[in-house]
């Protein structure tokens, strides 16, 4: 299959197809027939932690996959979406042929992968659907493998030991944790991510990064898009709904001894109704810069681009956050694009949008948006010295304990942008452990 027929996936380095447009085309006959699918997936976090830099991490995952998909030919019609490869194939096939690493030397990215064969359905759009849906499943079980390598690689089987291996919140994780896309629903105008219609593809992105001269480098964040946000307060409100959080009952159904065929379609459409949410956040949120410049869909969750009006990204982040009130809330961070250029200004902005994550569930700072350079209010710079706290208390294998990691290596930047008042007390609480 030639990826020159097919969208580009964005982000990706080129000649690497959209996962979505491949599977469409595979699936167009409607003639039933049976394939045999791979999915390779990596571990993001640890590569954008690696290369300090969300952007080049992203980049080192990509190119990653990108070397496989190409070592595994034409014959496996490799397509690519978030930080997986897609590799399918039609009859019956062993991959183990494929030698599909665990890990690649050439960038030290590591991966996971599993497979399972499928039998299509009669007809294009439930052959489609089919396809997507064990997509979903051999991705879960491609997570298993990642991080427990000796798991076998048919997905049934890696699936088949998460009850009594995960706990009920790390199975919910695991449901949660694979990207899904409602492909078809609506169609993609020019320049638009084929998977998130009204977002500016990231393909556009390099672009408009190279001819930047002056405004301001923005990045923006769903906060807690896993687990949700709850109010630091006594109170202990519910602030927005989690990926995870929606499928702890049925978690706790598969833990249970419910089978896969009860709990994976009933997942599927909760994780569709979620990527809906999150593309039309993305979208409103994008939408409101227009005349002010462009936020790309660079990040899974998250925009990057340039505008030239802060207000402008502080209205659109507000009716946003407003609109999806409850279920998503993004966070934005800023910086000026000075003589440095978009070199100086990523880290300037990734630190920003740090400020805000320490910052969620406590409606500071008021608009979601945080400048590079703005000194942080007192109660702001109160609540954000608090969460580091928590983070520290809980020790360094806690959830979130990556947000003190950062705040530490950004200690400089943290002691700028504190009020006078409170920088003893971070001075102590972001010196090296």
């Amino acid at each position: 299959m030639d990826a020159r027929t097919h969208a580009h996936a964005p982000g990706f380095p080129p000649g690497c197809p959209d996962s979505g447009d491949v599977l469409r085309a595979l699936t167009a006959s409607g003639t039933p027939h049976e394939l045999t699918l791979v999915v390779v997936t990596s571990a993001l976090r640890a590569g954008v932690e690696e290369a300090g830099d969300h952007e080049r991490g992203l980049d080192r995952v990509r190119a990653s996959l990108a070397r496989i998909g190409a070592l595994c030919g034409p014959a496996w019609s490799p397509s690519y979406y978030g930080k997986d490869l897609v590799l399918v194939r039609p009859g019956r096939h062993d991959p183990a042929a494929l030698r599909l690493p665990l890990a690649v030397a050439a960038g030290g990215v590591r991966h996971g992968w599993a497979w399972d064969r499928l039998v299509l359905p009669s007809g294009a759009e439930p052959g489609f659907a089919a396809l997507l849906r064990a997509c979903y499943a051999v991705s879960m079980a491609a997570r298993l493998c990642r991080d427990e390598p000796l798991l076998p690689a048919l997905a049934p089987a890696a699936l088949a030991t998460v009850p009594g291996r995960l706990t009920v919140r790390g199975t919910a994780s695991l449901l949660a944790g694979v990207l899904v896309r409602p492909y078809g629903e609506r169609g993609t105008g020019a320049g638009e991510d084929p998977r998130m219609p009204g977002v500016p593809s990231a393909d556009g992105w390099p672009g408009s990064a190279r001819v930047a001269a002056g405004g301001w480098l923005v990045m923006t964040d769903v906060h807690d898009i896993e687990w949700g946000t709850v109010a630091p307060d006594p109170t202990g409100s519910r602030v927005t709904a989690g990926n995870a959080q929606e499928l702890l009952d049925l978690a706790a159904l598969w833990q249970a001894g419910g089978s896969p065929a009860e709990v994976f379609p009933a997942a599927y459409r909760i994780r569709q109704r979620r990527e809906r949410e999150l593309v039309d956040h993305l979208a409103a949120l994008a939408y409101g810069v227009h005349g002010f410049g462009t936020l790309h869909g660079t990040f899974g969750d998250g925009l990057c681009g340039l505008v030239t009006d802060p207000s402008a990204l502080r209205r659109s982040l507000a009716r946003a956050n407003r609109a999806s009130a409850g279920r998503l809330a993004s966070g934005a961070g800023a910086a000026p694009v000075g003589a440095g250029g978009i070199g100086a200004a990523r880290p300037r902005a990734a630190f920003a949008l740090h400020v805000t994550k320490t910052l969620k569930g406590t409606g500071q700072p008021p608009d979601g948006v945080q400048l590079f350079g703005d000194q942080l209010s007192r109660p702001a710079a109160e609540a954000a010295l608090r969460f580091l706290d928590r983070m520290r208390e809980a020790g360094p294998s806690a959830p979130g304990a990556h947000h003190l990691d950062h705040a530490r290596r950004h200690r400089a930047h943290w002691l700028r942008h504190l009020p006078e008042c409170c920088r003893s007390r971070a001075t102590g609480l972001l010196a090296p452990p």
